[in-house]
């Protein structure tokens, strides 16, 4: 093909044009902040670490259901279920216990300690004495102890009892070896009585098992946005 002076122009112009439209697609700033925008939208949590803790495990049973079920395999399902929720969100969760074993509450502390995580959460069902009154007692509870964790203590608890009905059994300030790392903001969670009823068949429903992770991961979420 002969090039005249005529073609040549418009091979030039028109390649000027279409790299201008690129380098216009290319730094469309509405468009890269729209994919940022939506990555945050459905991985909130992206680059937060999250220590989960199931309370017990191994030889330490804790609390018994009246069918016998044990707070230690209790606590690590919701704790599996949490964690379920919380990764779907972009978090990268750090599970103290992911089977059935024996870990001590200085080894427990140690692991939140040397993962330094955004936060910290330890999950455990309580129970009474025999001579409680088992029929009457039941809700939730919550405990910390730095500064830095009472507004997620607190965010979280109402979240239990506004969201799902729960019955508040109070928000604690407490010395434990669980709420007492400062590395992080760390709170214990107390999701309900094995020895009352009520709250027994809540905690053993598998529905209601998934719909407590489902909200305590958009209280988590929450609380990171309102920071």
């Amino acid at each position: 093909m002969k090039f005249t002076p005529l073609l040549i122009g418009f091979i030039v112009l028109n390649s000027l044009a279409t790299s201008s439209v690129t380098w216009a697609q290319d730094k469309n700033p509405n468009r890269a902040n729209s994919s940022v925008i939506s990555h945050r939208r459905h991985k909130p949590l992206s680059g937060l670490k999250i220590v989960l803790n199931a309370g017990h495990g191994g030889t330490e049973l804790g609390a018994a259901g009246a069918t016998g079920y044990l707070a230690k395999d209790l606590n690590l399902q919701v704790t599996k279920l949490l964690q379920d929720e919380l990764v779907q969100l972009g978090a990268d969760v750090v599970m103290i216990r992911e089977d059935d074993r024996d870990i001590s509450l200085a080894e427990r502390q140690k692991i939140i300690e040397q993962e330094s995580p955004a936060i910290a959460l330890t999950f455990h069902y309580r129970s009474l004495p025999d001579d409680g009154d088992a029929e009457n007692t039941r809700g939730v509870s919550s405990y910390w102890y730095h500064p830095q964790a009472h507004s997620l203590a607190t965010l979280l608890h109402n979240r239990l009892v506004d969201d799902l009905g729960r019955p508040s059994y109070g928000l604690y300030w407490q010395n434990l070896a669980l709420t007492r790392p400062h590395s992080s903001p760390s709170v214990l969670l107390e999701l309900g009585f094995m020895s009352n009823p009520d709250d027994f068949e809540e905690a053993i429903n598998p529905q209601e098992q998934k719909k407590l992770a489902k909200v305590l991961a958009e209280g988590i979420t929450e609380w990171f946005r309102s920071l």
